[in-house]
């Protein structure tokens, strides 16, 4: 029994890629940002080139043959920069913005280029220089002074913009941060951003989190930063905001090289960054309320998936007794009766019996008991006639008959010989009902104010919320790929022959 759960469960991880692969093929229908999204010139390419990267849209779907690190995006960027392309003013806005990461690779090769070549390389490189605090004087294009500034400054700081020095400052700020080495971490930039998130989680002092926060605001100058005053809510919202970011522009900062250069090309593709942050929880920030998705998940999506799961289970309460007694009395008074009430329950709008309970049982319309019995009648009346037909289909068996023959009363005949066997189909058609709960969850929220996972979608659909809409979607797979598991489990503990079968299978394979 073990080795076919164990077997089931794994027939589970290429269903649940499978599913997650259908989404992402929908969400590469949604248009694509453009120009005309509110975005007004000159900082319109700007803005336009990172929307487009926090979709991954720069990416290629499935497969990467040549993966871009920090190194590539430098050569293309200088490149642009000295032929004055069209996408010139971009390129030198990146440049400033990949920042200190970049020195190793641009600094080497200054002094090879033309005069005018460098003069606008050098020219883009003036905000850096102004980030890093350095007088601007010093960085006039028109002078070789600029080409000696920075030949000194890479003479003297070379050995600083290497992996083991950054880690080690970054680590001393955290353990012993001081104002001393804040600055020293500042004139590298964005070389040490990868050290400093790396240290950015909520088990890290407060103390050493703000000047983390605060050094990352200012090489990125994005405005994310966390203070001694901000409460834990706030200071996880901030921790999360810069996860995601960094989950998107990791490249920009890095240098791919070995192992991690050969899974790039299958690991920088819009696919693998859309399941990894899904698998990994980096869903990003809610486009409606810039909370994490995941602590919104934690916090709302177990209210959701409890009252699908009451109303399941008291449809299922409900269906066994009234399937049985309607298997029994067939064709007679009690069994047309129990049909057209099911009929009637089967015709009524779930949002129509909800706003009924609500009207009813005013001052308790929020008590979880009632959404639950609004949901019931979602399933109740498919599961109650699955539940008489198979019950049908198992008194007319031979081994019923011959019971009753033997003298075996009516109650020892029903729970004994027939119920076991009739509950097979219903419990299939119980995995198949989730799903379809849990959607119409959304509309008992909306009744009852429950403010849950379905409450929160249709808010997310009104503001166009895709991150939330698209996390949702996946739960709802991982959830209903669980439950038809669990399905299948429980079909084989109610029939031996059945378990013996796949017991079976899953040895010989």
């Amino acid at each position: 029994m073990f080795a076919f759960a164990l077997r089931r469960a794994l027939w589970a991880i290429p269903t649940l890629v499978g599913v997650s692969l259908v989404v992402f093929v929908l969400t590469t229908l949604m248009p694509e940002p453009s120009v005309a999204d509110g975005l007004v010139s000159p900082n319109a390419a700007v803005r336009l080139d990172e929307m487009r990267r926090s979709r991954f849209l720069d990416l290629p779907r499935f497969f990467n043959p040549a993966p871009r690190d920090v190194r590539v995006r430098i050569e293309e960027c200088i490149n642009h920069i000295v032929r004055n392309t069209q996408d010139s003013a971009l390129c030198s806005h990146r440049l400033s913005q990949i920042g200190g990461a970049g020195l190793p690779f641009i600094l080497p090769q200054l002094s090879r280029l033309p005069v005018e070549e460098r003069s606008k390389i050098i020219e883009a490189l003036a905000p850096l220089a102004r980030r890093m605090a350095f007088e601007a004087g010093k960085l006039s294009p028109d002078s070789a002074t600029s080409l000696k500034f920075w030949t000194h400054f890479w003479d003297d700081h070379s050995v600083d913009f290497t992996g083991p020095a950054v880690r080690r400052e970054v680590d001393r700020l955290v353990r012993r941060g001081s104002d001393k080495r804040e600055a020293d971490i500042r004139v590298l930039d964005t070389f040490a951003l990868e050290a400093i998130l790396s240290y950015m989680h909520e088990d890290t002092p407060r103390e050493s989190l703000v000047r983390l926060s605060r050094l990352a605001s200012h090489v990125t100058g994005r405005d994310s930063v966390i203070s001694e005053s901000d409460d834990v809510a706030h200071t996880r919202v901030v921790i999360s905001d810069w996860k995601s970011w960094w989950y998107v522009h990791e490249s920009d900062f890095t240098v791919l090289q070995g192992g991690p250069k050969v899974s790039a090309s299958i690991g920088q593709t819009r696919f693998a960054k859309w399941v990894l942050g899904a698998a990994t929880g980096q869903l990003g920030l809610s486009a409606r309320d810039h909370q994490p998705i995941v602590d919104k998940l934690i916090a709302k999506a177990p209210h959701t998936l409890t009252i699908a799961l009451f109303g399941l289970l008291a449809s299922i309460t409900l269906a066994i007794p009234l399937g049985v007694v309607a298997a029994w009395s067939h064709g007679r008074t009690i069994d047309q009766i129990t049909s057209a009430l099911l009929l009637v329950f089967y015709g009524l709008p779930t949002f129509l019996v909800a706003q009924l309970l609500t009207s009813l049982n005013r001052g308790t319309s929020d008590h979880g008991l009632w959404p639950a019995a609004a949901l019931a009648t979602v399933s109740l009346s498919v599961m109650t006639r699955q539940q008489r037909a198979s019950m049908i289909e198992v008194l007319a068996q031979d081994y019923i008959r011959a019971a009753r023959a033997k003298g075996a009363r009516t109650l020892r005949v029903t729970v004994i010989h027939a119920l076991r066997n009739s509950l097979i189909p219903l419990v299939t058609v119980a995995g198949v009902q989730f799903p379809a709960l849990v959607g119409a969850t959304f509309v008992i929220e909306e009744v009852f104010g429950i403010q849950a996972m379905g409450w929160e979608t249709l808010r997310a659909i009104e503001s166009h919320d895709a991150p939330w809409v698209v996390a949702v979607t996946l739960l709802c797979a991982a959830v209903t790929t669980a439950f038809l598991v669990a399905s299948d489990v429980i079909t084989s503990l109610l029939d031996p022959r059945i378990r013996e079968r796949q017991v079976q299978r899953a040895f010989r394979s």
